[in-house]
């Protein structure tokens, strides 16, 4: 019965094939997280990286993040809704712009 538990099938990485501890948070071969939500994307500098690029659209990432904890969490939603009503008010600003240039074109 002991010889039958202790044998496991081995674990291969995704990206690169090699053999894995089930206990290994990374790849030692290419460096991939194995454990969901603890790549670079869901530490601080990629929340950070991702917000720079791609505004609020990086909200999802932070909930999903197992690295950063509920405070930093809710600090980081906070600034990515200023930041996302911030470009709605200038996106509607900008339109207002361009419509008022187009209205006053039409008047020579």
């Amino acid at each position: 019965m002991s010889e039958i538990s202790a044998f496991k099938e081995p674990l291969f990485c995704s990206r690169c094939h090699a053999e894995i501890l089930e206990t290994d948070n990374y790849c030692h071969a290419c460096g991939k997280s194995l454990k969901p939500g603890r790549g670079f994307l869901f530490t601080h500098a990629g929340i950070i990286v991702m917000a720079l690029v791609l505004g609020p659209l990086a909200l999802p990432f932070v909930w999903l993040s197992k690295a950063i904890s509920l405070s930093a969490k809710l600090i980081y939603t906070a600034v990515l809704l200023v930041m996302g009503a911030y470009l709605v008010y200038a996106l509607w600003q900008a339109v207002a712009l361009i419509n008022s240039s187009f209205s006053s074109l039409g008047s020579f």
